[in-house]
Protein backbone atom coordinates (compact mmCIF):
# COMPACT_ATOMS: atom_id res chain seq x y z
CA UNK A 1 0.00 0.00 0.00
CA UNK A 2 0.93 3.35 -1.18
CA UNK A 3 1.08 6.46 1.03
CA UNK A 4 0.92 10.08 -0.64
CA UNK A 5 2.59 12.87 0.58
CA UNK A 6 0.22 15.65 0.98
CA UNK A 7 0.80 19.02 -0.62
CA UNK A 8 2.49 21.59 1.57
CA UNK A 9 0.46 24.91 1.65
CA UNK A 10 1.64 27.68 -0.45
CA UNK A 11 3.53 30.19 1.44
CA UNK A 12 1.65 33.46 2.92
CA UNK A 13 2.38 36.59 4.43
CA UNK A 14 1.89 37.17 7.82
CA UNK A 15 -0.07 40.13 8.60
CA UNK A 16 -0.69 43.68 7.05
CA UNK A 17 3.19 45.02 6.74
CA UNK A 18 4.31 41.80 4.76
CA UNK A 19 1.05 42.19 2.44
CA UNK A 20 1.76 45.59 1.84
CA UNK A 21 5.69 45.39 1.46
CA UNK A 22 5.10 42.10 -0.95
CA UNK A 23 2.67 44.00 -3.07
CA UNK A 24 5.20 46.76 -3.59
CA UNK A 25 8.15 44.48 -4.44
CA UNK A 26 6.12 43.13 -7.19
CA UNK A 27 5.36 46.60 -8.31
CA UNK A 28 8.83 47.09 -8.59
CA UNK A 29 10.06 49.11 -5.27
CA UNK A 30 13.11 47.51 -5.58
CA UNK A 31 14.63 47.85 -1.81
CA UNK A 32 14.15 48.26 1.74
CA UNK A 33 14.68 52.20 1.85
CA UNK A 34 12.58 52.73 -1.11
CA UNK A 35 9.13 50.40 0.32
CA UNK A 36 9.53 52.33 3.72
CA UNK A 37 9.61 55.72 2.24
CA UNK A 38 5.92 55.09 0.57
CA UNK A 39 4.76 54.45 3.58
CA UNK A 40 5.60 57.31 5.97
CA UNK A 41 3.30 59.92 6.83
CA UNK A 42 4.72 62.39 4.80
CA UNK A 43 4.55 60.34 1.68
CA UNK A 44 3.39 61.40 -1.59
CA UNK A 45 0.33 59.55 -2.55
CA UNK A 46 -2.26 57.83 -0.64
CA UNK A 47 -0.23 55.18 0.95
CA UNK A 48 1.30 56.82 3.69
CA UNK A 49 -2.60 58.78 4.01
CA UNK A 50 -4.20 55.31 5.11
CA UNK A 51 -1.42 53.74 7.01
CA UNK A 52 2.25 53.98 8.09
CA UNK A 53 4.76 51.60 8.94
CA UNK A 54 8.42 52.60 10.52
CA UNK A 55 11.44 51.26 8.74
CA UNK A 56 12.63 48.84 11.56
CA UNK A 57 9.05 46.95 11.11
CA UNK A 58 9.32 47.58 7.18
CA UNK A 59 12.83 45.79 7.46
CA UNK A 60 10.94 43.51 9.70
CA UNK A 61 8.90 42.52 7.44
CA UNK A 62 11.20 42.03 4.22
CA UNK A 63 13.43 39.65 6.79
CA UNK A 64 9.50 37.58 6.95
CA UNK A 65 9.23 37.44 3.28
CA UNK A 66 12.48 36.47 2.35
CA UNK A 67 12.13 33.69 5.22
CA UNK A 68 8.98 32.45 3.91
CA UNK A 69 10.48 32.43 0.14
CA UNK A 70 7.96 34.93 -1.42
CA UNK A 71 10.80 37.62 -1.81
CA UNK A 72 14.61 37.31 -2.97
CA UNK A 73 17.60 39.22 -2.62
CA UNK A 74 19.46 39.67 -6.01
CA UNK A 75 22.58 42.13 -5.44
CA UNK A 76 22.80 45.83 -4.73
CA UNK A 77 22.52 49.48 -5.98
CA UNK A 78 24.94 51.88 -5.62
CA UNK A 79 24.10 55.22 -5.04
CA UNK A 80 24.87 58.26 -2.71
CA UNK A 81 25.28 56.57 1.14
CA UNK A 82 25.33 52.99 1.59
CA UNK A 83 24.59 50.04 -0.96
CA UNK A 84 20.45 49.21 -1.28
CA UNK A 85 20.21 44.95 -1.25
CA UNK A 86 17.98 44.92 -4.42
CA UNK A 87 14.43 42.96 -4.25
CA UNK A 88 12.70 41.01 -6.35
CA UNK A 89 9.36 38.43 -5.59
CA UNK A 90 9.13 34.72 -6.63
CA UNK A 91 6.11 32.89 -8.49
CA UNK A 92 5.02 32.28 -5.01
CA UNK A 93 5.15 35.84 -4.12
CA UNK A 94 3.80 37.47 -7.19
CA UNK A 95 0.32 34.32 -6.92
CA UNK A 96 0.34 35.65 -3.40
CA UNK A 97 0.08 39.09 -4.05
CA UNK A 98 -2.38 39.19 -6.78
CA UNK A 99 -5.02 36.93 -4.55
CA UNK A 100 -4.33 39.40 -1.82
CA UNK A 101 -5.56 42.57 -3.58
CA UNK A 102 -8.50 40.35 -5.06
CA UNK A 103 -10.09 39.68 -1.88
CA UNK A 104 -12.54 41.88 -0.31
CA UNK A 105 -11.92 42.22 3.03
CA UNK A 106 -13.83 40.03 6.32
CA UNK A 107 -14.78 42.73 8.47
CA UNK A 108 -16.14 45.51 8.21
CA UNK A 109 -13.41 46.99 10.64
CA UNK A 110 -11.24 46.52 7.93
CA UNK A 111 -12.63 48.61 5.48
CA UNK A 112 -11.07 51.99 6.87
CA UNK A 113 -7.48 50.20 6.20
CA UNK A 114 -6.97 47.46 4.38
CA UNK A 115 -9.41 47.46 2.04
CA UNK A 116 -8.53 51.14 1.34
CA UNK A 117 -4.40 50.22 1.03
CA UNK A 118 -6.05 47.59 -1.66
CA UNK A 119 -7.65 49.99 -3.42
CA UNK A 120 -4.37 52.46 -3.29
CA UNK A 121 -2.29 49.91 -4.45
CA UNK A 122 -4.67 48.61 -6.93
CA UNK A 123 -5.07 52.17 -8.36
CA UNK A 124 -0.97 52.83 -7.95
CA UNK A 125 -0.33 49.09 -10.35
CA UNK A 126 -3.04 50.42 -13.13
CA UNK A 127 -6.03 47.91 -11.81
CA UNK A 128 -9.41 48.29 -12.04
CA UNK A 129 -11.43 48.07 -8.79
CA UNK A 130 -14.59 47.62 -9.61
CA UNK A 131 -14.73 43.91 -9.42
CA UNK A 132 -13.32 44.26 -5.76
CA UNK A 133 -15.72 46.60 -5.06
CA UNK A 134 -18.77 44.83 -6.27
CA UNK A 135 -17.54 41.93 -4.47
CA UNK A 136 -17.14 43.92 -0.97
CA UNK A 137 -20.51 45.14 -1.15
CA UNK A 138 -21.75 41.51 -1.33
CA UNK A 139 -19.93 40.05 1.30
CA UNK A 140 -20.79 42.97 3.80
CA UNK A 141 -24.06 44.11 2.84
CA UNK A 142 -26.03 41.19 5.28
CA UNK A 143 -24.10 42.46 7.86
CA UNK A 144 -24.69 46.02 7.16
CA UNK A 145 -28.38 45.35 6.94
CA UNK A 146 -28.41 44.06 10.27
CA UNK A 147 -26.83 46.94 11.67
CA UNK A 148 -29.07 49.58 10.27
CA UNK A 149 -32.05 47.44 11.45
CA UNK A 150 -30.77 46.97 14.87
CA UNK A 151 -32.17 50.36 15.96
CA UNK A 152 -31.89 51.00 19.76
CA UNK A 153 -30.95 53.77 21.87
CA UNK A 154 -27.68 51.94 23.15
CA UNK A 155 -24.08 54.06 22.33
CA UNK A 156 -22.37 50.87 21.29
CA UNK A 157 -24.95 49.78 18.74
CA UNK A 158 -25.53 54.02 17.53
CA UNK A 159 -21.86 53.16 16.72
CA UNK A 160 -21.85 50.22 14.67
CA UNK A 161 -24.93 51.30 12.93
CA UNK A 162 -24.09 54.80 11.87
CA UNK A 163 -20.49 53.00 10.81
CA UNK A 164 -22.09 50.63 8.65
CA UNK A 165 -24.35 53.52 7.07
CA UNK A 166 -20.70 55.02 6.46
CA UNK A 167 -19.48 51.88 5.00
CA UNK A 168 -22.76 51.64 2.79
CA UNK A 169 -22.25 55.36 1.04
CA UNK A 170 -18.35 54.70 0.44
CA UNK A 171 -19.27 51.57 -1.29
CA UNK A 172 -22.08 52.87 -3.15
CA UNK A 173 -20.35 56.17 -4.04
CA UNK A 174 -16.59 53.87 -4.94
CA UNK A 175 -18.63 52.30 -7.40
CA UNK A 176 -21.01 55.10 -9.17
CA UNK A 177 -19.44 58.22 -7.59
CA UNK A 178 -21.86 60.30 -10.18
CA UNK A 179 -24.95 58.09 -10.89
CA UNK A 180 -27.46 58.76 -13.82
CA UNK A 181 -30.21 60.68 -12.13
CA UNK A 182 -28.66 62.46 -9.12
CA UNK A 183 -29.04 66.13 -9.40
CA UNK A 184 -25.83 67.05 -7.50
CA UNK A 185 -24.73 69.62 -10.22
CA UNK A 186 -28.19 70.38 -11.27
CA UNK A 187 -31.18 72.61 -9.80
CA UNK A 188 -33.25 71.50 -6.73
CA UNK A 189 -35.58 68.50 -7.76
CA UNK A 190 -39.55 69.91 -8.61
CA UNK A 191 -42.64 67.58 -8.02
CA UNK A 192 -46.02 68.10 -9.07
CA UNK A 193 -47.14 67.49 -5.86
CA UNK A 194 -48.13 70.77 -3.90
CA UNK A 195 -47.86 70.07 -0.57
CA UNK A 196 -44.22 69.55 0.05
CA UNK A 197 -43.15 69.70 3.94
CA UNK A 198 -39.48 70.16 5.49
CA UNK A 199 -39.64 67.89 8.47
CA UNK A 200 -37.00 65.87 10.25
CA UNK A 201 -37.16 62.01 11.07
CA UNK A 202 -37.69 60.99 14.25
CA UNK A 203 -37.06 56.75 13.70
CA UNK A 204 -36.50 54.15 11.02
CA UNK A 205 -38.42 50.96 12.10
CA UNK A 206 -37.91 48.16 9.43
CA UNK A 207 -39.97 45.25 8.64
CA UNK A 208 -39.71 42.38 6.15
CA UNK A 209 -40.97 44.04 3.55
CA UNK A 210 -42.44 47.64 4.84
CA UNK A 211 -40.53 50.22 7.02
CA UNK A 212 -42.43 52.81 9.22
CA UNK A 213 -40.83 56.27 9.02
CA UNK A 214 -41.60 58.63 12.14
CA UNK A 215 -41.31 62.47 10.81
CA UNK A 216 -41.53 65.43 12.77
CA UNK A 217 -42.55 69.07 11.18
CA UNK A 218 -41.10 72.43 12.23
CA UNK A 219 -44.74 73.16 14.37
CA UNK A 220 -43.84 70.08 15.86
CA UNK A 221 -46.92 67.95 14.67
CA UNK A 222 -46.03 64.40 13.76
CA UNK A 223 -46.39 62.33 10.24
CA UNK A 224 -45.49 58.81 9.57
CA UNK A 225 -44.73 57.34 6.54
CA UNK A 226 -45.01 53.34 5.63
CA UNK A 227 -42.64 52.97 2.63
CA UNK A 228 -40.76 49.82 1.23
CA UNK A 229 -37.66 48.59 2.98
CA UNK A 230 -35.69 48.76 -0.25
CA UNK A 231 -36.82 52.45 -0.40
CA UNK A 232 -35.69 52.93 2.87
CA UNK A 233 -32.29 51.19 2.43
CA UNK A 234 -31.60 53.21 -1.03
CA UNK A 235 -32.10 56.17 0.70
CA UNK A 236 -30.29 55.14 3.69
CA UNK A 237 -32.74 57.23 5.71
CA UNK A 238 -31.72 57.31 9.77
CA UNK A 239 -32.93 59.33 12.68
CA UNK A 240 -32.26 62.90 12.77
CA UNK A 241 -31.99 63.20 9.01
CA UNK A 242 -33.93 66.04 7.05
CA UNK A 243 -36.37 65.31 4.44
CA UNK A 244 -38.67 66.37 2.64
CA UNK A 245 -42.33 64.48 3.36
CA UNK A 246 -44.55 64.81 -0.03
CA UNK A 247 -48.79 64.80 0.57
CA UNK A 248 -50.89 63.39 -2.37
CA UNK A 249 -54.25 62.70 -1.64
CA UNK A 250 -53.31 59.82 0.93
CA UNK A 251 -50.53 58.89 0.45
CA UNK A 252 -47.10 60.21 2.29
CA UNK A 253 -43.80 59.97 0.22
CA UNK A 254 -40.42 60.81 1.70
CA UNK A 255 -37.57 62.43 -0.13
CA UNK A 256 -33.95 62.69 1.12
CA UNK A 257 -32.47 66.06 -0.27
CA UNK A 258 -28.45 65.42 -1.60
Amino acid sequence: MTHRKSAKPAPAPQGLAEQVCLVLVTQGVAHGWAIGSLLTPVAEGDLGRIWTLSRPLTYRAIDGLIERGLIERHGTQTGRGRDRVLLTATLAGTNAARNWLDEPVAHLRDVRIDLLLKLALRERQGLESESLLRAQLELLAPTIERLIEHDTDDSVDLWRRESARATLRFLREALDPHPIGTLREGPDLRLSARNQLRATVDAVQHGDVMSIIKVSLPDGQRLTAAITKDAALDLDIAAGDHVIAITKSTELMIAKPF
